[in-house]
């Protein structure tokens, strides 16, 4: 009774363990992933990853979980069109439920607000792990360029649209100021910006204005002139806007210079906008030491 009690056993545990599968499932794995990527199919690149994919970007932070792919992958198609990566696997090694892939890859995309096209190579690592149905999900990618200090991901710029609420408890001492909106949209390079401030006692004040991050303007007017420069951060997080006011009056020339930076903070939920300013005379326009912080929330 024994003997065939432990034989069921034997073929019940038998039954329930995963078919030995061949590397030709990491290849069709691949065959997929470059499939789904030349489609902009985000639900299809997802099921081939575990609930806490982690993602090892150059020159990003890494970072985890579907949720984050998701809107990763989701910056990656709305910034570029006619993407195309191609994966070729150098060496392949499983290990009873756990494998990797090492690859070489080129990727080309066409930024779709410009028309700039990028193309770049590296190497990846991928880890694997197989799934009681016997299926391989990623469960770690890691990669880098071979020819530039940067990748087409970390090209993409952060996304500043939408609108912003200022948080009085974070932000710089500013007289009258009772509440502040910014309405942001952004398209690529090109962003406008439409700022609102409610004032204690006061009509509310608005402006709004137009640049293109990376590219200079100067405005002549009657008795002097504006230029303008902004150009984005290395990790395009942040861009910055010099402002260079010259006017002459009786004969006599003044300088008036802004430095705005706007930066994108805790994981996109944060604007902080840090603004330098000094009057000809060297003084301040709202604050004693020319230095003012506000700290705006995703509304």
């Amino acid at each position: 009774m024994k003997k065939y009690l432990f034989t069921i056993i034997v073929i019940l545990l038998g039954s329930c363990q995963p078919k030995d599968y061949r590397p030709n499932d990491l290849h069709r794995w691949v065959n997929n992933y470059m499939s789904d990527i030349k489609s902009g199919n985000i639900e299809g690149l997802l099921s081939y990853d575990s609930e806490n994919i982690r993602y090892f970007p150059p020159n990003q932070p890494s970072f985890s979980g579907k949720d984050n792919l998701r809107k990763w992958f989701l910056t990656y198609f709305n910034y570029y069109d006619n993407i195309s990566e191609k994966i070729w696997i150098r060496d392949l090694q499983a290990n009873g439920d756990f494998a990797y892939i090492i690859c070489n890859y080129t990727v080309s995309a066409r930024v779709k607000h410009s028309g700039d096209e990028f193309r770049d190579s590296g190497k990846l690592i991928n880890f694997f792990k197989r799934t009681f149905g016997g299926e391989w999900i990623c469960t770690h990618s890691i990669w880098n360029s071979d020819n530039r200090i940067f990748d087409l991901h970390s090209e993409i710029p952060a996304e500043f649209s939408g609108t912003w609420k200022l948080d009085l408890s974070r932000t710089t001492d500013v007289s009258d100021i009772v509440s502040s909106t910014v309405l942001i949209v952004q398209n690529g390079n090109d962003i406008s910006i439409n700022l609102t401030y409610e004032m204690k006692n006061k009509e509310p004040i608005k402006s709004s204005f137009k640049c293109t991050v990376g590219s200079d303007f100067n405005t002549s007017y009657k008795n002097g002139s504006i230029t303008s420069t902004s150009f984005w951060s290395r990790d395009k997080q942040s861009f910055t806007i010099i402002e260079t006011i010259v006017s002459e009056s009786n004969g006599t020339k003044q300088e008036h210079k802004r430095t705005t930076t706007y930066a994108i903070v805790s994981k996109g939920e944060t604007l902080s906008i840090i603004s330098d300013e000094i009057n000809p005379n060297e003084t301040l326009s709202s604050n004693i030491n020319g230095h003012i912080e506000m700290i705006y929330n995703r509304f």
